[in-house]
């Protein structure tokens, strides 16, 4: 296999033909397509020529509008940096929108395509056309399958460092589907689905980069699938996102306990709440958060109108509890019983996401004035 980089590519600006270049970067490094070539391009220079651009100041904002979804959020040294579902498709933080490369003392920031797996189709019939039309000593060899991806970096869970992933795709299969087949030694292999793609974006970032300003390069002999693109399910890119019951990662660990607890990430009561830094931080701080956490009533309302509405009655009085900081833990008290119930039921799992181990210890009577109050003791001493 064989891996170019397609230099000489001027620089993208909204209306420029993207096509064109990528066409005269092929003549010029490899004369023209073959059956079996993949064509890689950096979403980059996709939103450049598309025109896709926003202020700078109005990153935070674009995020949430750019996502269907938050997944994670984390509190950072600019600011809060959240990963999310994007609306282009993948789980990506920032929902990959990007500042860097973008021209010196330009305030803007670059925003996805909408359909990445769109973008590249065009792209894909943009090329050829434009291969078709060059004629003369760079005949095209009309090959009867190659195709476009898009990539985009990306972190991974549980891996340190970026890699590029493709976030479009067109005439290319995404997967390998495996299943059914076996192995070398005979075994029956029951889950193997090799994402192609995502492995074809990562051998084509080896020899393109932001700092040298390359942004595509073409893939030849690699080993297409044997079976069909439409055989896997997964014609474009979008197929490779996980979603729904697929997706065993929908939020962060520390995000699903605050959504079952009614603060979603992405939310005004998240940030009330606090977001947990990227940074390590005293106990203290995360056990704060945790009580601000707990007293927060996100108990949910039956609507006005629900077949059940019937049922609702007296809801605990969050309002008029409290949480106490002392030195082996945290005395929680309440209005009454009820409310301290409802308080300590929250607060365990609250200060489990915060990595604050805890036991409850006991409830002591209301005294004069006071109501009663429940003694939690931080059990990690080490």
């Amino acid at each position: 296999m064989q891996v170019w980089p397609l230099t000489g590519i001027p620089e993208i600006v909204a209306g420029d033909d993207l096509a064109g270049a990528l066409a005269e970067a092929i003549a010029a490094t490899v004369g023209s397509v073959r059956d079996g070539d993949v064509l890689v391009v950096s979403s980059k220079v996709v939103s450049k020529a598309a025109g896709l651009r926003a202020d700078v100041a109005q990153r935070a904002a674009l995020v949430l509008r750019e996502s269907d979804r938050v997944v994670a959020e984390r509190t950072t040294a600019t600011g809060i940096t959240r990963i999310v579902a994007a609306s282009a498709g993948p789980v990506l933080a920032g929902a990959g929108i990007d500042a860097s490369n973008i021209g010196p003392g330009d305030e803007h920031v670059l925003l996805l395509p909408k359909d990445p797996d769109a973008a590249a189709h065009s792209l894909l019939l943009g090329v050829a056309a434009a291969l078709e039309g060059r004629g003369g000593s760079n005949p095209v060899a009309r090959p009867t399958r190659w195709g476009v991806l898009i990539t985009d970096t990306a972190g991974r869970p549980w891996r340190l460092g970026q890699a590029d992933i493709s976030i479009g795709a067109a005439g290319v299969p995404v997967v390998d589907d495996l299943r059914d087949g076996v192995d070398a030694d005979g075994r029956a292999l029951g889950v193997t689905v090799r994402a192609v793609a995502d492995e074809l974006a990562g051998a084509a970032d080896l020899v393109k980069g932001k700092a040298d300003r390359v942004p595509a390069a073409l893939v030849r002999g690699w080993r297409w699938p044997a079976a069909p693109p439409e055989a896997t399910g997964a014609i474009g890119a979008d197929g490779l996102v996980r979603r729904g019951w697929s997706d065993w990662f929908a939020l962060g660990h520390v995000e699903a306990v605050r959504a079952a607890l009614g603060v979603p990430p992405g939310t005004h009561d998240a940030l009330d709440v606090g977001v947990r830094s990227v940074a390590p931080e005293p106990m203290d701080v995360r056990a704060q958060r945790a009580c601000r956490l707990a007293l927060t009533d996100g108990l949910g309302r039956i609507p006005v109108g629900h077949p059940r509405a019937h049922l609702a009655g007296v809801r605990p009085d969050l309002l008029g509890a409290r949480c106490d900081l002392v030195q082996y833990g945290i005395v929680a008290e309440a209005p009454d019983e009820f409310t301290l119930g409802v308080l300590v039921g929250r607060l365990l799992p609250a200060l489990a996401a915060e990595d604050v181990p805890t036991a409850y210890a006991r409830t002591e009577p209301p005294a004069p004035g006071r109501g009663p109050r429940a003694v939690l003791v931080f059990t990690d001493v080490g």
